[in-house]
Protein backbone atom coordinates (compact mmCIF):
# COMPACT_ATOMS: atom_id res chain seq x y z
CA UNK A 1 0.00 0.00 0.00
CA UNK A 2 1.28 3.48 -0.86
CA UNK A 3 1.65 6.11 1.83
CA UNK A 4 -1.33 8.22 2.80
CA UNK A 5 -1.39 11.74 4.21
CA UNK A 6 -3.34 12.84 7.29
CA UNK A 7 -5.25 15.98 8.26
CA UNK A 8 -5.67 15.74 12.02
CA UNK A 9 -8.25 17.90 13.82
CA UNK A 10 -6.84 18.19 17.33
CA UNK A 11 -8.33 18.53 20.81
CA UNK A 12 -5.36 20.71 21.86
CA UNK A 13 -3.00 23.29 20.41
CA UNK A 14 0.41 22.10 19.29
CA UNK A 15 2.04 24.73 21.50
CA UNK A 16 0.39 23.17 24.58
CA UNK A 17 2.11 19.87 23.85
CA UNK A 18 5.40 21.74 23.51
CA UNK A 19 4.82 23.17 26.99
CA UNK A 20 4.42 19.72 28.53
CA UNK A 21 0.70 18.91 28.19
CA UNK A 22 0.06 15.26 27.33
CA UNK A 23 -3.06 13.50 26.04
CA UNK A 24 -4.04 10.64 23.72
CA UNK A 25 -4.12 12.99 20.72
CA UNK A 26 -0.48 14.00 21.36
CA UNK A 27 0.76 10.41 21.65
CA UNK A 28 -1.11 9.20 18.56
CA UNK A 29 0.25 12.09 16.46
CA UNK A 30 3.79 11.50 17.70
CA UNK A 31 3.57 7.80 16.91
CA UNK A 32 2.10 8.38 13.43
CA UNK A 33 5.09 10.59 12.59
CA UNK A 34 7.33 7.53 13.03
CA UNK A 35 5.35 5.27 10.70
CA UNK A 36 6.38 4.50 7.12
CA UNK A 37 2.73 4.24 6.03
CA UNK A 38 2.17 7.93 6.78
CA UNK A 39 3.20 10.66 4.36
CA UNK A 40 2.62 14.23 5.52
CA UNK A 41 0.48 15.33 8.46
CA UNK A 42 -1.35 18.64 8.78
CA UNK A 43 -2.11 19.02 12.50
CA UNK A 44 -4.96 21.49 13.03
CA UNK A 45 -4.92 23.33 16.36
CA UNK A 46 -8.08 23.21 18.52
CA UNK A 47 -10.69 25.23 16.65
CA UNK A 48 -12.22 27.90 18.95
CA UNK A 49 -15.94 27.83 19.74
CA UNK A 50 -16.13 31.34 21.20
CA UNK A 51 -14.60 34.79 20.86
CA UNK A 52 -12.86 34.33 24.22
CA UNK A 53 -11.10 31.15 23.09
CA UNK A 54 -10.32 32.71 19.69
CA UNK A 55 -8.66 35.65 21.45
CA UNK A 56 -6.55 33.27 23.53
CA UNK A 57 -5.48 31.35 20.41
CA UNK A 58 -4.68 34.64 18.68
CA UNK A 59 -2.38 35.74 21.50
CA UNK A 60 -0.74 32.38 22.20
CA UNK A 61 -0.59 30.72 18.78
CA UNK A 62 -1.26 33.15 15.94
CA UNK A 63 0.99 35.98 17.11
CA UNK A 64 3.64 33.81 18.79
CA UNK A 65 5.53 31.23 16.77
CA UNK A 66 6.40 27.62 17.57
CA UNK A 67 10.09 27.21 18.43
CA UNK A 68 12.21 26.13 15.44
CA UNK A 69 9.20 26.21 13.10
CA UNK A 70 9.13 27.92 9.71
CA UNK A 71 6.06 30.04 8.88
CA UNK A 72 4.79 28.83 5.51
CA UNK A 73 1.76 31.12 5.39
CA UNK A 74 0.20 33.78 7.58
CA UNK A 75 -3.18 35.51 7.20
CA UNK A 76 -5.27 37.74 9.43
CA UNK A 77 -7.00 34.78 11.08
CA UNK A 78 -4.81 31.78 10.26
CA UNK A 79 -1.22 30.53 10.04
CA UNK A 80 0.64 27.50 8.70
CA UNK A 81 3.86 26.41 10.44
CA UNK A 82 6.32 23.84 9.11
CA UNK A 83 7.74 21.69 11.93
CA UNK A 84 9.49 19.16 9.66
CA UNK A 85 9.21 17.76 6.14
CA UNK A 86 6.50 15.47 7.51
CA UNK A 87 4.60 17.72 9.93
CA UNK A 88 2.78 21.04 9.45
CA UNK A 89 0.64 22.85 12.02
CA UNK A 90 -2.41 24.87 11.02
CA UNK A 91 -3.83 27.53 13.39
CA UNK A 92 -7.15 29.33 12.80
CA UNK A 93 -9.25 31.62 15.01
CA UNK A 94 -12.22 32.01 12.65
CA UNK A 95 -14.07 28.74 13.30
CA UNK A 96 -16.43 30.10 15.98
CA UNK A 97 -17.74 32.70 13.50
CA UNK A 98 -17.32 31.14 10.04
CA UNK A 99 -16.75 27.37 10.35
CA UNK A 100 -17.27 26.64 6.64
CA UNK A 101 -14.61 29.19 5.68
CA UNK A 102 -12.16 27.62 8.12
CA UNK A 103 -12.68 24.14 6.70
CA UNK A 104 -12.23 25.47 3.15
CA UNK A 105 -8.92 27.06 4.15
CA UNK A 106 -7.74 23.81 5.73
CA UNK A 107 -8.56 21.97 2.50
CA UNK A 108 -6.76 24.60 0.39
CA UNK A 109 -3.75 24.42 2.72
CA UNK A 110 -3.51 20.67 2.20
CA UNK A 111 -3.68 21.13 -1.59
CA UNK A 112 -0.99 23.84 -1.47
CA UNK A 113 1.24 21.53 0.59
CA UNK A 114 0.91 18.82 -2.06
CA UNK A 115 -1.23 16.37 -0.09
CA UNK A 116 -2.38 13.36 -2.09
CA UNK A 117 -4.99 10.86 -0.92
CA UNK A 118 -5.51 11.76 2.71
CA UNK A 119 -7.31 10.55 5.81
CA UNK A 120 -9.22 13.07 7.90
CA UNK A 121 -8.45 11.98 11.47
CA UNK A 122 -10.45 13.93 14.04
CA UNK A 123 -10.51 14.35 17.81
CA UNK A 124 -12.78 17.36 17.48
CA UNK A 125 -16.49 16.55 17.02
CA UNK A 126 -17.65 20.13 16.34
CA UNK A 127 -16.10 20.07 12.86
CA UNK A 128 -18.19 17.07 11.75
CA UNK A 129 -21.04 19.06 10.12
CA UNK A 130 -18.52 20.80 7.83
CA UNK A 131 -15.98 18.15 6.86
CA UNK A 132 -17.89 16.22 4.17
CA UNK A 133 -16.48 18.44 1.38
CA UNK A 134 -12.87 18.31 2.49
CA UNK A 135 -11.93 15.77 -0.20
CA UNK A 136 -10.69 13.06 2.18
CA UNK A 137 -10.36 9.46 1.04
CA UNK A 138 -11.80 8.35 4.39
CA UNK A 139 -12.77 9.81 7.76
CA UNK A 140 -11.71 8.61 11.22
CA UNK A 141 -13.08 9.86 14.51
CA UNK A 142 -11.16 9.00 17.68
CA UNK A 143 -13.45 9.43 20.69
CA UNK A 144 -11.36 10.19 23.76
CA UNK A 145 -14.51 10.56 25.88
CA UNK A 146 -18.10 11.80 25.54
CA UNK A 147 -18.06 15.61 25.34
CA UNK A 148 -21.82 15.73 25.94
CA UNK A 149 -21.01 14.85 29.57
CA UNK A 150 -18.10 17.27 29.88
CA UNK A 151 -18.79 20.41 31.92
CA UNK A 152 -16.77 22.56 29.49
CA UNK A 153 -19.35 22.03 26.75
CA UNK A 154 -22.61 22.53 28.64
CA UNK A 155 -23.46 25.51 26.40
CA UNK A 156 -22.93 23.53 23.20
CA UNK A 157 -25.15 20.49 23.78
CA UNK A 158 -27.33 20.94 20.68
CA UNK A 159 -24.32 21.41 18.39
CA UNK A 160 -22.63 18.38 19.91
CA UNK A 161 -25.69 16.15 19.49
CA UNK A 162 -25.91 17.08 15.80
CA UNK A 163 -22.17 16.51 15.38
CA UNK A 164 -22.24 13.09 17.03
CA UNK A 165 -25.22 12.06 14.89
CA UNK A 166 -23.23 12.90 11.77
CA UNK A 167 -20.18 11.05 13.10
CA UNK A 168 -22.29 7.96 13.79
CA UNK A 169 -23.90 8.01 10.36
CA UNK A 170 -21.07 9.07 8.05
CA UNK A 171 -17.66 8.22 9.56
CA UNK A 172 -15.68 5.33 8.06
CA UNK A 173 -13.92 4.35 11.28
CA UNK A 174 -14.63 5.25 14.91
CA UNK A 175 -12.07 4.47 17.59
CA UNK A 176 -13.25 4.64 21.21
CA UNK A 177 -11.18 4.53 24.41
CA UNK A 178 -13.80 2.81 26.58
CA UNK A 179 -16.36 0.01 26.32
CA UNK A 180 -19.02 2.52 27.37
CA UNK A 181 -18.36 4.60 24.25
CA UNK A 182 -18.84 1.55 22.04
CA UNK A 183 -22.48 1.60 23.15
CA UNK A 184 -22.70 5.38 22.72
CA UNK A 185 -21.86 4.89 19.04
CA UNK A 186 -24.52 2.17 18.81
CA UNK A 187 -21.94 -0.64 18.62
CA UNK A 188 -21.82 -0.29 14.84
CA UNK A 189 -19.50 -2.55 12.78
CA UNK A 190 -17.14 0.39 12.13
CA UNK A 191 -16.65 1.10 15.87
CA UNK A 192 -13.51 -0.33 17.49
CA UNK A 193 -12.47 -0.25 21.13
CA UNK A 194 -8.85 0.92 21.21
CA UNK A 195 -7.87 1.79 24.79
CA UNK A 196 -5.18 4.29 25.72
CA UNK A 197 -1.50 3.43 26.00
CA UNK A 198 1.75 4.47 27.63
CA UNK A 199 5.34 5.29 26.70
CA UNK A 200 7.09 2.56 28.72
CA UNK A 201 10.60 3.97 28.30
CA UNK A 202 9.51 7.43 29.41
CA UNK A 203 8.09 6.18 32.72
CA UNK A 204 11.12 4.04 33.46
CA UNK A 205 13.57 6.95 33.36
CA UNK A 206 15.95 7.20 36.27
CA UNK A 207 16.39 10.55 38.06
CA UNK A 208 19.58 11.45 39.88
CA UNK A 209 17.83 14.27 41.71
CA UNK A 210 14.19 14.42 42.88
CA UNK A 211 12.37 17.74 43.11
CA UNK A 212 12.14 18.90 46.71
CA UNK A 213 8.39 19.56 46.61
CA UNK A 214 7.85 15.79 46.69
CA UNK A 215 11.14 14.46 48.11
CA UNK A 216 10.49 16.35 51.36
CA UNK A 217 7.04 14.79 51.84
CA UNK A 218 6.77 12.00 54.40
CA UNK A 219 6.08 8.50 53.12
CA UNK A 220 4.10 6.44 52.48
CA UNK A 221 2.54 8.55 49.71
CA UNK A 222 -0.95 7.98 48.34
CA UNK A 223 -0.62 9.78 45.01
CA UNK A 224 -2.79 11.12 42.20
CA UNK A 225 -1.58 12.73 38.98
CA UNK A 226 -3.77 14.51 36.44
CA UNK A 227 -6.00 17.51 35.89
CA UNK A 228 -8.14 18.10 38.98
CA UNK A 229 -11.55 18.78 37.48
CA UNK A 230 -15.20 18.00 38.14
CA UNK A 231 -14.78 14.23 37.81
CA UNK A 232 -12.41 14.07 40.82
CA UNK A 233 -14.26 12.97 43.97
CA UNK A 234 -13.08 15.42 46.67
CA UNK A 235 -15.21 13.73 49.31
CA UNK A 236 -13.27 10.52 48.71
CA UNK A 237 -9.97 12.41 48.99
CA UNK A 238 -11.17 13.93 52.28
CA UNK A 239 -12.16 10.48 53.53
CA UNK A 240 -8.72 9.09 52.67
CA UNK A 241 -6.97 12.01 54.37
CA UNK A 242 -8.98 11.53 57.57
CA UNK A 243 -8.45 7.76 57.65
CA UNK A 244 -4.71 7.90 56.90
CA UNK A 245 -3.19 10.49 59.20
CA UNK A 246 0.09 8.55 59.11
CA UNK A 247 0.29 8.86 55.32
CA UNK A 248 0.59 11.72 52.82
CA UNK A 249 -2.06 12.43 50.19
CA UNK A 250 -0.28 14.03 47.20
CA UNK A 251 -2.16 15.55 44.25
CA UNK A 252 -0.02 16.42 41.23
CA UNK A 253 -1.74 18.51 38.55
CA UNK A 254 -3.54 21.79 37.84
CA UNK A 255 -6.82 22.48 39.67
CA UNK A 256 -9.72 23.85 37.64
CA UNK A 257 -11.34 27.04 38.93
CA UNK A 258 -14.62 25.20 39.65
CA UNK A 259 -12.75 22.99 42.15
CA UNK A 260 -10.88 25.71 44.04
CA UNK A 261 -13.31 25.81 46.98
CA UNK A 262 -13.12 22.05 47.41
CA UNK A 263 -9.34 22.28 47.24
CA UNK A 264 -9.23 24.93 49.97
CA UNK A 265 -11.09 22.62 52.36
CA UNK A 266 -8.59 19.83 51.72
CA UNK A 267 -5.47 22.00 51.95
CA UNK A 268 -6.28 22.66 55.60
CA UNK A 269 -5.45 19.05 56.38
CA UNK A 270 -1.82 18.59 57.39
CA UNK A 271 -1.31 15.39 55.40
CA UNK A 272 -2.62 16.71 52.05
CA UNK A 273 -0.32 18.30 49.46
CA UNK A 274 -1.27 19.94 46.15
CA UNK A 275 1.87 20.23 44.00
CA UNK A 276 0.31 21.90 40.95
CA UNK A 277 0.93 21.41 37.24
CA UNK A 278 3.94 19.35 36.16
CA UNK A 279 5.18 18.84 32.61
CA UNK A 280 4.95 15.45 30.92
CA UNK A 281 8.74 15.19 31.18
CA UNK A 282 8.48 15.48 34.98
CA UNK A 283 5.57 13.06 35.49
CA UNK A 284 7.65 9.87 35.96
CA UNK A 285 9.73 11.52 38.69
CA UNK A 286 6.60 12.18 40.75
CA UNK A 287 4.83 8.86 40.17
CA UNK A 288 8.01 7.01 41.11
CA UNK A 289 7.74 8.59 44.58
CA UNK A 290 4.20 7.26 45.12
CA UNK A 291 3.64 4.15 47.21
CA UNK A 292 0.25 3.67 45.57
CA UNK A 293 -1.40 5.45 42.65
CA UNK A 294 -5.08 6.27 42.99
CA UNK A 295 -7.86 7.19 40.56
CA UNK A 296 -10.57 8.74 42.80
CA UNK A 297 -13.02 9.62 40.04
CA UNK A 298 -16.77 9.96 40.41
CA UNK A 299 -18.44 6.80 39.18
CA UNK A 300 -21.16 8.28 37.01
CA UNK A 301 -21.51 10.48 33.94
CA UNK A 302 -18.35 11.66 32.20
CA UNK A 303 -15.95 9.34 34.05
CA UNK A 304 -17.72 6.26 32.70
CA UNK A 305 -16.72 7.21 29.14
CA UNK A 306 -13.01 7.54 29.89
CA UNK A 307 -9.99 5.23 29.98
CA UNK A 308 -7.57 6.96 32.36
CA UNK A 309 -4.05 7.24 30.96
CA UNK A 310 -2.74 7.55 34.51
CA UNK A 311 -3.49 3.90 35.32
CA UNK A 312 -1.06 2.81 32.58
CA UNK A 313 1.46 5.38 33.80
CA UNK A 314 1.22 4.12 37.40
CA UNK A 315 1.69 0.52 36.21
CA UNK A 316 4.63 1.47 33.98
CA UNK A 317 6.30 2.81 37.13
CA UNK A 318 5.50 -0.49 38.88
CA UNK A 319 3.03 1.10 41.30
CA UNK A 320 -0.10 -0.58 42.70
CA UNK A 321 -3.29 1.10 41.49
CA UNK A 322 -6.60 1.61 43.29
CA UNK A 323 -9.54 3.06 41.34
CA UNK A 324 -13.24 3.70 41.76
CA UNK A 325 -15.55 1.47 39.71
CA UNK A 326 -17.26 2.22 36.38
CA UNK A 327 -14.57 4.63 35.10
CA UNK A 328 -13.29 2.70 32.08
CA UNK A 329 -10.76 0.41 33.74
CA UNK A 330 -12.20 -2.88 32.39
CA UNK A 331 -9.16 -3.83 30.31
CA UNK A 332 -6.67 -3.68 33.23
CA UNK A 333 -8.77 -4.91 36.15
CA UNK A 334 -6.66 -8.08 36.43
CA UNK A 335 -3.76 -5.88 37.53
CA UNK A 336 -5.42 -3.08 39.55
CA UNK A 337 -7.82 -2.91 42.50
CA UNK A 338 -11.33 -1.52 41.98
CA UNK A 339 -13.34 -0.25 44.96
CA UNK A 340 -17.11 -0.28 45.32
CA UNK A 341 -17.26 2.41 48.03
CA UNK A 342 -15.13 4.71 50.18
CA UNK A 343 -14.47 2.12 52.86
CA UNK A 344 -13.27 -0.52 50.43
CA UNK A 345 -11.19 2.09 48.58
CA UNK A 346 -9.34 2.91 51.78
CA UNK A 347 -8.86 -0.77 52.63
CA UNK A 348 -7.49 -1.53 49.17
CA UNK A 349 -5.07 1.41 49.40
CA UNK A 350 -3.68 0.15 52.70
CA UNK A 351 -3.55 -3.46 51.53
CA UNK A 352 -1.64 -2.36 48.41
CA UNK A 353 0.97 -0.51 50.44
CA UNK A 354 1.46 -3.38 52.90
CA UNK A 355 1.63 -6.16 50.31
CA UNK A 356 3.79 -4.47 47.67
CA UNK A 357 7.05 -6.16 46.67
CA UNK A 358 9.76 -6.18 44.01
CA UNK A 359 8.02 -9.15 42.40
CA UNK A 360 4.68 -7.30 42.20
CA UNK A 361 6.35 -4.19 40.77
CA UNK A 362 8.07 -6.23 38.07
CA UNK A 363 4.80 -7.98 37.23
CA UNK A 364 2.99 -4.67 36.72
CA UNK A 365 5.71 -3.33 34.45
CA UNK A 366 5.62 -6.51 32.37
CA UNK A 367 1.80 -6.49 32.16
CA UNK A 368 1.56 -2.93 30.82
CA UNK A 369 4.01 -3.49 27.95
CA UNK A 370 1.17 -4.66 25.71
CA UNK A 371 -0.42 -1.21 26.09
CA UNK A 372 2.46 0.68 24.50
CA UNK A 373 1.51 3.52 22.17
CA UNK A 374 3.33 1.61 19.42
CA UNK A 375 0.88 -1.29 19.78
CA UNK A 376 -2.10 1.06 20.08
CA UNK A 377 -1.24 2.90 16.84
CA UNK A 378 -0.35 -0.32 15.04
CA UNK A 379 -3.92 -1.54 15.59
CA UNK A 380 -5.30 1.80 14.36
CA UNK A 381 -3.13 1.75 11.23
CA UNK A 382 -4.07 -1.85 10.39
CA UNK A 383 -7.77 -0.99 10.63
CA UNK A 384 -7.22 2.16 8.57
CA UNK A 385 -5.33 0.33 5.81
CA UNK A 386 -8.04 -2.31 5.53
CA UNK A 387 -10.74 0.35 5.19
CA UNK A 388 -8.60 2.62 2.98
CA UNK A 389 -8.10 -0.14 0.43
Amino acid sequence: MKKFDVIMLNMSNYSEWGEGVSNRNYHILRELLNREEIGKILAVDYLPLSFKRALRTYKEDLVLNIDDAKIVKRGLTHKVSKISDKLYVYTDIDFWLRPKNTMKRIKKTAIDLGFGDFVLWSYYPFAAPYWDKMGQKMTIFDAVDNWLLHSSYDKHTDKLKAAYDKIKNETDLIFVVSKNLTNFFDDQPNVYWVPNGVDIKHYNKKFALINRDISDIAKPIIGYIGVVQKKVDFELLKYLADKNLDKSIVIVGPVWAEQEKAKEALVEKKNVYFLGYKKYSEAPQYIQQFDVGIIPHKTAGFSATTNPMKMYEYLACGKPVVATNNIGTENVEDMISVAKDYESFNKLVNDAILSDSDEHRASRKDFVKKFSWFNTVSKMIDLTKNKFN
